[in-house]
């Protein structure tokens, strides 16, 4: 049997902009940390599978 091999999955903001923004989700009241808290399990949802979400068509 072969052996599986775990790799570390990172999720990361594209531009620290978006970053930023999300911080300050964090900080913000009632409806913006409850955002905070779905994106941040989306984040958990890709790093359990980076398959899983809309597929976004590529412009070819």
């Amino acid at each position: 049997m072969k052996k599986t091999v775990e790799r570390i999955k990172y999720v990361v903001f594209a531009e620290p902009t978006l970053k930023k923004a999300f911080e300050e989700l964090e900080k913000g009241k009632h409806e913006e940390k409850q955002l905070a808290e779905f994106i941040e399990r989306a984040i958990d949802d890709l790093k359990k599978n980076p398959l899983c979400g809309i597929k976004v068509p590529s412009k070819q």
